[in-house]
Formats: structure tokens, sequence, C-alpha cells
């Protein structure tokens, strides 16, 4: 049983043995009657020129219409050497033999051309068959790939369950958790460590901090899974320490930095938006699925936020919360450097509000903050004027349904009602172009500071 459409197609013969069979059977029919009937080889005393039809009727259904077309005037031919051969005259009893011979050039004619009309037909549904089969396995073996690719990553999922922002959540509430007031680096420098090498699926790596005149402390270094020979002066930690970022492999052989032998795989700054380095991460093994772009973005991301909390730590007084043009300034060094956007909504209230209204709407945006988010209240003489809302790692089209969600929250809040549309919001696109100075513009005998609940 035939399975594909090309062996439904019958390959035709070379030409030359095509015209050798269309002669073949054009003249062997007249043979055939001359043995039935040496009188009458064509059998036209009967009435009906069957034998005549039979070649170009064959040959055209199985050569199409040149041949078909050839056999019959062959055959035309053929009854015209009858007529000469039997009575004398090509072309004898004309009332008879005329219409016998176009009747025979347009049975050849008729039958070669639906040949080749359905021929025609088989080859274009080869070429479309050809091209579906062709899809078909272009796509199954996409299918495959991604089958393939969907399984590995489901595995990486289960083996890291974490996205860069329940990383950066989770390293601010363990930094929180330390008592950073303290020398966070020198009394907790292994714990941190355990932190980045359990969110980057590190294997082994040693954070070495820096010390006032910016270099290198060995000596106070910490490891993660066992130590292991180490040259201080690496070219790799050397040109992590000029360049002040990430420096792994790749571009470290973009660059022409010399990586012969090296037991180091990335090198990453603890390094705060004012480009001070507090120390810096080694690594020197981890698997080689998880060695990839990614990976190493989000410990870039991880080593930026964790230098950052080094920089408040230092400048924070006891129980004092973050200034807000520095935690702006540390997601516009985000989006700049690792093109991680984040928005800036400011909601304004009006005058025609009171402070009854606007508190109880405050309070509602803050109870609806993620992890991340932050918010400021901008108050002038006691009443608030405006509030800031923070959303890191948020796209710009993502404002939209925030803003339309928010709408709807203070249409429903106990009264407020058809006073909402005293409220205006906007946003600003955190993508690395504006400075937290512009985007946080300071307003004169004005007060702001920090919401919460």
């Amino acid at each position: 049983m035939a399975t594909h459409i090309d062996e439904l197609q019958p390959a035709l013969p070379p030409r030359w043995l095509r015209l050798l069979e269309a002669l073949v059977i054009t003249l062997a029919l007249p043979v055939i009657g001359w043995l039935i009937n040496p009188e009458d080889p064509l059998l036209l005393g009967s009435g009906l020129t069957w034998l005549l039809a039979i070649a170009p009727l064959l040959v055209g259904m199985r050569y199409g219409f040149a041949m078909g077309f050839s056999s019959a005037l062959l055959s035309v031919a053929v009854m015209g050497l009858e007529g000469w051969w039997y009575h004398g005259s090509l072309i004898n009893d004309r009332a008879q033999r005329l219409p016998i011979a176009i009747a025979l050039i347009l049975v050849g004619m008729v039958a070669g051309e639906m040949a080749d009309v359905w021929r025609r037909r088989l080859q274009q549904m080869a070429i479309i068959h050809r091209a579906q089969s062709t899809r078909l396995e272009e796509f199954v073996r996409h299918y495959q790939l991604l089958r393939v690719s969907h399984d590995q990553l489901a595995e990486r999922l289960a083996a890291n369950p974490f996205t860069l922002r329940d990383a950066l959540k989770a390293l601010e509430e363990k930094f929180q958790s330390l008592n950073p007031s303290q020398e966070p680096l020198t009394n907790h420098g292994s714990e941190l460590l355990n932190f980045l090498a359990l969110h980057a699926r590190i294997q082994q790596a040693v954070l070495v901090p820096m010390d006032h005149l910016h270099r290198l402390q060995p000596q106070a270094a910490t490891w993660f899974g066992g130590e292991t020979p180490l040259d201080w002066n690496d070219p790799m930690l050397r040109a992590c320490l000029e360049q002040r970022q990430m420096i792994c492999l790749r571009s470290a052989m973009e660059q022409g930095i010399n990586i012969d032998n090296a037991p180091l795989l990335a090198v990453v700054p603890l390094i705060d938006v004012e480009e001070r380095i507090y120390a810096v991460v080694a690594v020197t093994a981890m698997p080689f699925i998880d060695f990839h772009r990614g990976h190493l973005h989000l410990l870039a991301v991880l080593g930026a936020q964790l230098g950052d909390m080094l920089h408040h730590a230092q400048h924070t007084p006891q129980g004092g919360s973050y200034d807000r043009h520095a935690v702006v300034a540390q997601w516009v060094r985000h989006a700049r450097d690792f093109q991680l956007t984040s928005l800036l909504v400011t909601i304004d209230f009006s005058s025609q509000l009171s402070n009854a209204q606007v508190q109880p709407l405050i309070n509602t945006v803050v109870n609806q903050q993620r992890g991340l988010d932050r918010s400021w209240v901008v108050t002038h003489e006691g009443r608030p004027q405006r509030l800031y809302v923070l959303l890191p790692l948020t796209q710009q089209r993502a404002f939209a349904i925030y803003a339309e969600r928010l709408q709807e929250v203070f249409a429903s809040e106990p009264g407020v009602g058809e006073a909402c549309q005293y409220i205006t919001i906007n946003y600003q696109v955190i993508d690395g172009g504006l400075s937290a100075r512009k985007l946080l513009p300071r307003h004169a005998n004005q007060e702001v500071s920090y919401a919460h609940l």
C-alpha cells in the first residue's frame, strides 16, 4: 500500500521509449486487424472504427497530449496508406474517411489533454504535499526540541525556584535580620555568602572584603564550599576592581585578559550607587548548566543590591529609614547597568480633599505594596499633597492596570466616592536616563516621610 504521495506518481519512461511505444501501439492494432480481416484491416466496413481509436486513446491517456495527438496523426496516415494500397487513392470514400480522421484526432487530443490536466494537478498536489511534509517535519523537530527544553526548564525551576524579585526581597529580609549596623561583612560575611551561593547556585566561592584604601583583605576572606589556592593578583580580580563591574570568563576573553589556567569563573563586586566597592565575590565553581547569562546577571544584581545595603547601613542612623533618593538611585543604576526597568508613580491629592479622606487612601495604597515596593508622602502644613510609589522591576505597560485598580479602590473607599476625580495618577519610567534627583525633585516648605501602616 502506498504511504507517500510520491509513490502514487508513476515515473515516465525516457522520451525515446515513449515514442517507440506510441509507434508500436499505433501500428500493432492495424496489424491485428489485418490478421483478423485481410480485406479490411482497419475494420472500416464495420461502421465503428474502434481499432483505430484505441491507439490514440491509450497513448493519449498514458503519455499526454503530444503523444496522443501524434498517435492520432499516425493513425490517419495509416488509414490513408490503407486506402492507397487497397483502393489506389489516399482519400477513398471521402464522406466516410474524413469524419473518421477528424474523430481520431479529437480522441487523441482530448485523451491527451485530460491526462495532462490530471498529471499537472497531481504534480501540484505533490508539491503542496512536500511543502506540508517539510513544515510538519520541521514542526516535529521543533516540538521535540521545545519538549526537551521545557523538561529542562521544569527541572531548573524545581531545583532553583527563586525569581529575581524573590531573591532581592529575601536579600533585604536577610540583611535586616543580621543587625547590619555592626560591621555586617566582618560579623555576617559567611551568612551573606551562603545566601548568594544559594540563590545563584554557586558551588565554591570566596568573599574578600576591601579596606579603606580600596585594597583586598585576603586575611579576612570568607570561603564557601571549601578553600582552594587563589592568586590575589589574578587578572580577573584586577579587572573587576579597575572596571567596577562583574567580570566573567566570556567578558575576560572578549577584553583580551589572560585567563590561562585561571581558577576563577566570575568576579562580582559588592558596589553601591557611589561606585564604592565594599567586597568582591570570586566564584571558582558552579554547575556548568547554570553558568550562563541569567545566573551571572542575577549574581551581579544581588551584588549591587548588597553594596547599596552596606552603604545604607553605614550612612543611616540606627532605626532610621532609607533616604528616598538613595533607594531610587539604586534602581536607576539597575536600569542603566542591567536593563531592569522600574516605575515611579505619583499620586496627587487636590486641596478639595480633606485629611480624613486622604489618609485612608494612602493606607490603602501602602497596604497593597509588594515586597520591594516603597512609598513616600509629601506633606505641606500637615496635609498630604502627593504620594510617591516606587514599583521596582515593573514594565511601563503595567501602569495602566495599576492605575485602573487604584481608581477602583479609591472610588469604593467610604467617604470618597465621586471625590476621587480630584486625585491624579501619573508615572515616570526609571530606565536609567534620569537621575534620582530629577525623578524626585525637592519640594520647598514641604516634608517628605516614608509611608507605612
